[in-house]
Parts: structure tokens; C-alpha cells; sequence
């Protein structure tokens, strides 16, 4: 396990963008930043007003709207691109546009400054290219980045949790926000039961993720490690989600008759889970309750979590697959009744499921719990020969399950049985955008014994997180 600095120094890096930012020294000469004088709108439109037409400088923020204390960045665009061309964020202060930061474009003309949300404000921002090697200034039309108070969390569309806390609210609330200005965040499962957990991470520095995903099967096996594994792998992934990643938590529960693990159907009768008198009763719910300590931890910390217990039902593969869907439903409203009973209110409650990829995989709309706050797609694109050749991203039941539930994600997607990594993240992005119901972020699963799948190590990984700047994919 790395030590405390080490992780925190990785969350500094890995949560801000990795940009070098100057400080607030303006490095190009204006007159209303010289003067201190009330900015003359009419000046925006005569600087370089021939060279306007053929060159156009934007500014967007990812995301727009955020609670103080969560992440944001402005993304400057210059097109066409002209890499090392400086620019500054400047920032509207009582009529004056003071420098709030200098940088330098990319190769694909492209700047990402990661803004403070420390303190709820209005921030009035805009990004100004001045004269270069002959070519005119150029200024982006304003934006205005909105920090709330963690008091105005409130979801667009209510939890399921009447008692949800605070954190909850907010996490809620933050992803309606992505919704709304049609970002889609970028997500990367961890083996939380690796000593090196957050290599994954690690591999992608500077760059950021906005999702962090982890099973409790996984993270419930480190108890038995030698202390304290588990109190410093809950730490480590709540400074995650204090840092600003959104938590995705699995859980690939034991089967209760057999013993055996999640893959093992040797026995499958979801209705004795309904049943005080099976013994299956006895030992499911008694594993529930010690996962449900797992995230009470979360909850002692001040995070929230989204859960997606029970993924894939629809298909055949693990114990709980296929169950009755009333049996699948009630078992599902236990989970959540005993969480509440329990105290957590720090959950929000998703359901996942298979895309329809081979046969055997059940309609997905057919499972939809009763009350349910997010649902999910996990689709694995097959690799195994050159037939596979094509990347492609399978969304049969997507649309189906977006008729019932308001927030969609892409829970668990990228490559099967992929020897080498040549699959390019770049068309969750593609699909996305077809999808009339958004997703909130695309999740990618860590490397295992099924082939390459994690965003470090698909060849065009890489580039593909680079083109979605801040963590967030723009898919509308």
C-alpha cells in the first residue's frame, strides 16, 4: 500500500488536469488590464476583427454548474489549432477583466485550466489569445461558472431514499448537472483487493477520471489482509470521492446454498431469499449486512455511493441471473428497505444490466426494480478473432430501460478477450451521442485474466481521455 503523501499526490494530479498554469502576471500587454479601466464590450469586437473570420477561439466549462468543492475546468478550443500559442483566463471582477491564469495550447489547439470552486459564486470568465508570430488576437465569448452551496443540493428527480443524506443529495444532483450540459464522465474500475489498486490511476496521470469504480466482494477480502489494508484502502478511495470522483460500487455476492462464488448456478433459487426459514436466508442477508458496514465506512467518511447490487440479471452467468422478475424485484426493495432500516442513507440505488449481446440474455426493461435511482448498460464488445475486427459498442435494451428510469450509464463497457489492447474507447463516445437518453459516464473495467480493458492499456485509451477534457466526454 502507498503511503498517505504518495496517494494525495496522485488525487492532486490525477483530479486538476495535470495544466501548467501561470500565475496571475499578465504576459499579454492590454490596456484595460493595464489601466484597471471598465472593460469596453465594443474593443472585443475591433481586436483582431480580420483575423476573426478564419481563426475562432471558444471557451466551455466541465461542467458548468457545480457544488463547492467539486472539480471544474475551463476548456479553451482555438481552431485552427496552432500549438504553443499562449492564452489567458481571465475573469470579470467589478467591471475588469483580471488574468486568473496563462498557459500554452495543445497540439489539437486545446487548453484545460482547472478553475477554484472553493467558495459558492458566479464567475464570469472568458479566454483571450493575444498577438503571435504575426497573427491577430482573438478573445472566446464569456462563460459563467456556477458554484452552489452544498445546502442547494437538489436532484433534478428525487432518490429512493426519502432519508438520503446530504452527500447523496449532492452526489445526485452532480450527475443531473453532467446531464444537463450533456457531458458524460469518464470511468475506471480498480481490483480494490491489488496492493497496487490504483495503478490504474496511475497510468493515466495527469489526466483525471470523474467516476472510480470498486466491488465490496473485493474490498471485503482485505479485512482478512494485514491491518490496516482495509481502513487504508476505504481512506484512499474516500479522498477519491472528496476530491471529486464519483464512487460506482458493485458487488459480486457469494452464493448463499453452495458456498461458491458469484459464477457459481449450481444452485439459483432467488424465491429462498424471501424465505426466514431457508438457510439461504440466513446466510445471504447476513452477508448483506457485513457489505453494508463496508459502506457505512463510506458514509462515516461524508461520502456517498452509487450501488448496483445484483448486475445482470438478465443474463445467465451469475447465481441471482435470470430470476423471476416479481422474486428479482422484491429481493431488490429488502436491500433497500434493510439499508435504510440500518441507518445508510448515503446510497444511490442503481440497477444494471446486460446488453443483448448473445442469446440467453433476457429483456432488460423486465427486471427494472420498483424504485430505483439510475440504470445502467454493461456491454462488453467480443475480441477473440479477426471478425471481432470492428469496435463497436452493443446498446440493445439501452432504449427499453431509459423508458423507466431517468438516469442512464454505461456501468461496465470496452473490449472482451482483447490479447492486445487494440480497441479504441472513442466509440462509447460515437454511441453515446446516437442515444436520445444520455449517459452520466462510461465505465471501464481494470485488466484481468479476460484480456486488456482498461484505459491505460487500450491503444487509443490515451487520446481518447485526452479528447475528453476534465474527465468529461461531450456527447450533446
Amino acid at each position: 500500500m502507498r503511503p498517505r503523501g504518495a496517494v494525495m499526490a496522485l488525487m492532486a494530479g490525477l483530479l486538476t488536469g495535470g495544466l501548467i498554469v501561470s500565475g496571475a502576471t499578465p504576459a499579454l500587454a492590454r490596456p484595460d488590464h493595464a489601466s484597471g479601466h471598465p472593460v469596453d464590450h465594443a474593443a472585443d469586437h475591433a481586436v483582431g476583427h480580420a483575423d476573426r473570420r478564419a481563426t475562432t477561439l471558444s471557451a466551455r466549462l466541465a461542467p458548468p454548474v457545480v457544488t463547492s468543492g467539486e472539480p471544474a475546468a475551463l476548456v479553451a478550443q482555438l481552431s485552427p489549432a496552432q500549438p504553443g500559442r499562449p492564452v489567458e483566463v481571465q475573469r470579470l471582477e467589478q467591471g475588469v477583466w483580471d488574468v486568473l491564469a496563462v498557459t500554452t495550447l495543445d497540439a489539437s489547439g486545446r487548453a484545460v485550466v482547472p478553475l477554484d470552486t472553493t467558495e459558492p459564486s458566479d464567475q464570469v470568465l472568458r479566454v483571450e489569445a493575444g498577438a503571435w508570430n504575426g497573427k491577430a488576437s482573438v478573445r472566446s465569448p464569456q462563460v459563467t461558472l456556477r458554484t452552489r452551496s452544498p445546502l442547494a443540493c437538489t436532484p433534478k428527480y428525487k432518490l429512493v431514499d426519502p432519508a438520503a443524506n446530504d452527500a447523496a443529495r449532492c452526489l445526485a444532483a452532480r450527475l443531473d448537472r453532467w446531464r444537463a450540459a450533456g457531458l458524460m464522465g469518464v470511468g475506471q474500475q480498480l481490483n480494490v483487493s491489488s496492493s497496487d489498486f490504483l495503478a490504474p490511476l496511475d497510468a493515466l496521470a495527469p489526466q483525471r477520471v470523474n467516476v472510480v469504480g470498486f466491488d465490496l466482494w473485493e474490498l471485503a477480502k482485505t479485512g482478512g489482509y494485514e491491518f490496516p489494508f482495509l481502513d487504508r484502502a476505504v481512506a484512499d478511495l474516500s479522498a477519491l470521492a472528496l476530491d471529486g470522483a464519483v464512487l460506482s460500487v458493485s458487488w459480486h455476492a457469494d452464493n448463499p446454498h453452495t458456498g461458491g462464488n458469484y459464477a457459481d448456478r449450481g444452485w439459483h433459487d432467488l424465491s429462498a431469499l424471501l424465505d426466514p426459514l431457508s438457510p439461504e436466508y440466513i446466510r445471504f442477508w447476513s452477508d448483506y449486512s457485513e457489505k453494508l458496514e463496508l459502506l457505512r465506512m463510506f458514509q462515516d467518511n461524508g461520502v456517498a455511493v452509487v450501488f448496483r447490487p445484483f448486475h445482470e440479471a438478465n443474463g445467465s452467468w451469475f447465481w441471482w441471473g435470470h430470476a423471476d422478475p416479481s422474486t428479482y424485484k422484491k429481493v431488490w426493495a429488502e436491500m433497500q428497505r434493510r439499508a435504510q432500516d440500518s441507518g445508510l442513507h448515503n446510497i444511490v440505488w442503481a440497477y444494471s444490466f446486460a446488453a443483448r449481446t448473445w442469446s440467453g440474455v433476457a429483456a432488460p426493461e423486465t427486471l427494472v426494480p420498483a424504485k430505483v435511482d439510475l440504470a445502467g448498460l454493461d456491454s462488453y464488445d467480443p475480441e477473440a478473432s479477426s471478425a471481432d475486427a470492428k469496435d463497436r459498442l452493443d446498446v440493445t435494451g439501452y432504449a427499453a430501460v431509459a423508458k423507466k428510469v431517468r438516469r442512464m450509464a454505461l456501468t461496465e463497457v470496452g473490449p472482451e478477450r482483447s490479447a492486445d489492447g487494440a480497441w479504441n474507447p472513442a466509440v462509447l463516445t460515437r454511441t453515446a451521442r446516437t442515444l436520445a437518453a444520455k449517459p452520466l459516464w462510461a465505465m471501464l473495467w481494470f485488466d484481468d485474466s479476460d484480456g486488456k480493458k482498461q484505459i491505460s492499456s487500450l491503444q487509443g485509451g490515451s487520446a481518447w481521455l485526452k479528447g475528453c477534457a476534465h474527465g468529461y466526454c461531450t456527447v450533446s
